[in-house]
Parts: C-alpha cells; structure tokens; sequence
C-alpha cells in the first residue's frame, strides 16, 4: 500500500511540475542595457501557477521599476498585460521609461590625513563618478566603495563616511550626489610577531622590506609575503595585520608559518615541436640544516635531450635575492648535427641590486666532448663570468604585460688552466604590452664569441637559431654555418628580432600575426632567414598554450612549418 502511495505522490509531482512551466517576459520599451537589467530582476521572482496573480503581476512591476531606478529611470510608466495559457504565458511588459536623471551636483569631501596622500588624488582624478553623468546605483556604489577599498590598502583603518547620500527630484530628472569621506589617521607597520616557533624565523626577518614605523601599505606587504613564499621554506605563511592590537599608530603583524615537509617531489610532461614529449622530475629538500641551506635535484629528458642537474644553495643576507649557490650537472645532447657530452660543475654568487636587478657573478668548469657536424672536439674550459637579468611579470601565468632582459659575458684563458681561449656576450630582451586586450610581444637576441677559431668553442656555446623560441618556420637551431658538406657547424655571431601581435576573439582566445628574422653566423655574409605566419593563442588554466603555423622566405627547407608550445611567455 505503502508503495502505490509513492507512486501516486511521484505522479502529483511530476503533473505539478509540468504545469509550472516557466513564464516567460517579453520586455518593450528599453534599451538592451535597461532589457538586460529588467530581465535579471524578474528571474529572482517565484512563478505561480498562473501569472495573471495580482500580487505576481504587481511583484513584476515593483520589480521592472527596481531594476530601471537602479540605472537612472525615475519616471517610468508599466503596462502589463498576459498572454497565453496556464503552462505557456508570457508576461508583456511595454515602458515607458522617461528621462534618466543626472547628475547635477557632485559634492566630493576629502579630510583626514589622505587628502595629502597622492594616491587618494589618483583616485580622485578618476573618480567613477562625474558632473553631469547618468546617475547609475551600480556606479555610485563602485564609486563609494573605491575610496574606502584605497584607505584599506594604505591603512587608514578609521576611515568613514560622514555623508554618503543621493537626494533625487524625479520632476526634474536631476540628483545631488554627497560622498564626504574622512579618511582619519594613517597607521604604522608594527614589529613581527611570530605564533609560532620556526626555524626559518632569521631569513623572514631578512627579507622584511618595511621598518616599523613606516606607513602601513598592503602593497608591499603583498610583495614581503610573495617574496617569503618563493623562498620554498614554506608549505604556507600568512601575515595577518592585527588592528585591534595596535599600539599608538603601529600595527603588530602575526606571522602563521607552516614548513614545508623535509622532501617534497614533482612531475612533469611537456611538449613542443623542438624537442617532442619532455619529461621533468624534481626532488627538493627546501631545509637542510638551521642555517637554511637547500638542495635541489633535476632530471630533464626528452628524445635529442637527457639533463641531470644537483643545485646546493647556501642563504647569506636573505634566502631569495643574497645567496650562494654550488651545481652540478651532466647533459647529453644528439639533435641535428649535434652528438655531445658535457659536465658542469659552478659556483655561483647572486644578488639584488638596488634597482631590482639580480646580478650573478660565476666559476664554472665545463668539460665538453662530442661531435659537431664532421668535426670530433674535445674542450676543458674553466670559465669566470657574471651575467645580469630583470623580469617583471602582471598577471601571474597568464601573463598581460611584462618584460625580461638579460646580458651575459664569460670567459676562458689559457692562463687560468683552460683549453682554449674565449670570450662570450650574450644579450636578450622581451616585451609584453596589452592594450584594450590586444596584446604585442617584441623581442631581440643578440651574442658574439671572440676566439681565435669555431673549433675552439664547445658546442654549447656556440650560436644557433631557429625554432619554436626564435625565428619560426625554420626547424630548431638550423640556422647556422655549414660545412662544405652541409652539416651545421655553429656561429660565432647571432642576432634575432622577432614582432608579433595577437586580437582577442573571446575570453580566452587570440589570434596571431608574427614576423621573425634571425641569423647565427660568422661574418654576416649569409642572407637573413625571414618567417613569418599566423597563430592561436589559449590562455589556459596551466599557462599560455600556443599554436602557430609559420611559412620561411629564405634559405626555406620547410614550406609551411607548425610550433606549438605550452608555457609561460617570460
């Protein structure tokens, strides 16, 4: 019996449903903006059985006048009318919406101490809200909320509204709009409060970029917790700003710091049309000792390549820009004319500048043995150098704007134990600008190797181009001298330029135009290899994945060539 209740119930459910179809709005009379507005009103209203309910009727006209107030709409006029059976009505709504009200009087008060801060007169000067715009509730309450979201960001914690008011005259269309705004006191950064006991507590404190007593600024405490994290001590850390703990103007920071385990592994797998499927395994040991040394291992391997590298870092002013490092490596190589071994071993010292460069000053012992092209060659080299870069990133992984450069010189001398005598510059720059969501990417290489003879460089040293990375169209480093045989020997010289600009065709979508021109060489008598072509670009969940297909105009041994890459573009 139990059952057949059940099912009738079900039934009584189901023809409920059906009959509650959903009603539909045919909306008369407006704009697209004020229709959308209108629409996304009445879908928040509950559907009755039957929409010719006068208090569901009067649900939608309240409504309909809400959702046109909000955009300016004070003397608006309804007419409802419903058509259709019970199941299948439509509710039609024919307005007439009136002149929207303006803004006719912006009083704007700023006191305390921000109306000296230059980013309140930033804002100011920009301010969402102007004389005579339409008087949208949407915009004044961003407009409101701007100012008290700034005074957050620079520690005015007691600032408030002492007038916040919009006083309409619908006869008239006309709105007086008050925002009186005090700002009061800017508070301090307070001392470092730890809750916990952790190891790491000296190299937190070496990276503090604030004194107490300086003004409190979210900006650079963003910038004190992203440097602490990167620092790889941590599994997570917070600094939490404890304003009701404050001592005259200073606020105390409490740090919650977890450590992270003693060894933590990744994998990876990639792809590109250079090297294929690449593998990547990562093991770290972020704290080996209380002096906060770390160390770190990693196995690169594709088919043309197999790299092992050991890394030993040793922190001496702070952990992430003053720090010393030891590696080791081993790599093989067997991709184009090239079939080489090489050892490394380097000592590195890093630091950051004043001007947010990292200078690296380095000793390496290369030991390099192979073929390249027709040639066996044998190197030894002890090579001293620094090498100087700067990159800046806005947008995390998906990257919007942003720029990197770096420059290199090293050296090797017979005087100091090496085989040959050598010396290398090395110069790259990249630029990344958006604007309106257009986005274009300039690049540059440029390199010299001054030695008495090609022979006399390891093949990792020497200029090759073409590629994925470098001047599309072209297979990797294929642009190079040649043998009189044809196989590629390596430049001494190299220079790239690349230019290219993607338009946005949804979200996440952009297509591509690019033209790339390069050269590796010896005397520049080769003509310059020239690609250029279309392109796909997805900003993905995991980082730019891109797809070009690219045609070269000279020296072309490809008619039309396809890269396609995944990862960051700096």
């Amino acid at each position: 019996m139990n059952i057949f209740k059940l099912v009738f119930l079900l039934l009584i459910i189901f023809f409920h449903a059906t009959v509650m179809a959903k009603i539909k709005f045919d909306i008369n009379g407006v704009d697209s903006a004020a229709n959308a507005n209108v629409s996304v009103f009445l879908a928040g209203l509950n559907e009755p059985r039957d929409a010719q309910s006068d208090s569901y009727l009067t649900q939608v006209e309240d409504s309909t006048r809400e959702a046109l107030t909000a955009l300016g709409y004070y003397q608006v006029e309804i007419k409802l009318a419903v058509s259709g059976e019970i199941g299948k009505q439509t509710v039609i709504l024919t307005i007439t919406p009136g002149v929207q009200t303006r803004i006719t009087e912006l009083s704007i008060k700023l006191t305390g101490e921000g109306s000296k801060d230059p980013e309140f007169k930033k804002l100011l000067d920009k301010f969402p809200l102007q004389l005579n715009d339409v008087l949208n509730h949407a915009q004044y309450e961003t407009a409101k909320s701007s100012l008290k979201s700034l005074a957050r960001k620079r520690g005015y914690f007691d600032a408030k509204y002492e007038k916040s008011l919009v006083e309409v005259t619908s006869e008239n269309s006309n709105a007086v709009v008050y925002l009186w705004f005090n700002s009061g006191v800017r508070y301090q950064f307070g001392e470092l409060i730890f809750d916990t006991d952790i190891p790491a507590e000296k190299f937190v404190r070496s990276l503090q970029n604030f004194t107490a007593g300086d003004p409190f600024s979210t900006l650079i405490l963003s910038k004190f917790n992203a440097d602490i994290n990167e620092t790889g001590y941590f599994k997570s850390i917070t600094l939490l700003p404890a304003v009701k703990e404050k001592q005259g103007l200073k606020i105390p920071l409490h740090v919650v710091a977890t450590m992270r385990p003693e060894d933590s592994f990744s994998v990876g797998l990639g792809f590109s049309t250079d090297q294929g499927v690449r593998g990547k395994f990562r093991w770290m040991r972020p704290w080996v000792n209380d002096y906060g040394h770390a160390i770190e291992g990693n196995l690169i391997a594709s088919v043309p390549k197999q790299e092992v590298a050991l890394t030993y870092k040793i922190p001496l002013e702070d952990a992430l820009y003053d720090y010393l490092s030891i590696q080791t490596g081993y790599k093989r190589v067997d991709q184009n004319d090239t079939n080489t071994q090489q050892y490394l071993v380097s000592v590195n010292r890093h630091w950051r500048l004043s001007n947010t460069w990292l200078r690296t000053v380095f000793l390496k012992y290369d030991l390099e043995s192979g073929r390249q092209g027709q040639e066996d060659f044998s190197t030894q080299l002890i090579i001293p150098g620094i090498s100087f870069s700067h990159t800046r990133n806005r947008g995390g992984i998906n990257a919007y704007w942003g720029d990197k450069q770096l420059i290199s010189l090293e050296a090797a001398n017979q005087i100091w134990f090496a085989s040959d005598d050598l010396v290398k510059v090395y110069g790259q720059s990249k630029f990344l600008r958006s604007y309106n969501r257009h986005q274009f990417i300039v690049s540059a290489e440029l390199g010299a190797i001054y030695t008495g003879s090609i022979d006399n460089v390891p093949s990792s040293m020497r200029f090759f181009t073409g590629g994925d990375q470098s001047v599309r169209g072209y297979d990797y480093e294929s642009i190079a001298p040649n043998d009189d045989q044809g196989y590629l020997v390596g430049g001494l010289y190299l220079a790239v330029a690349s230019l290219e600009y993607r338009f946005p065709v949804s979200e996440n979508w952009r297509v591509a135009v690019f033209a790339d021109a390069g050269t590796a060489t010896d005397d520049f008598s080769e003509d310059i290899s020239i690609g250029s072509g279309i392109g796909a670009v997805w900003s993905s969940p995991v980082g730019p994945i891109r797809i070009y297909l690219a045609k070269p105009f000279v020296n072309a041994t490809n008619s039309i060539a396809l890269h396609f890459m995944i990862g960051p573009e700096l």
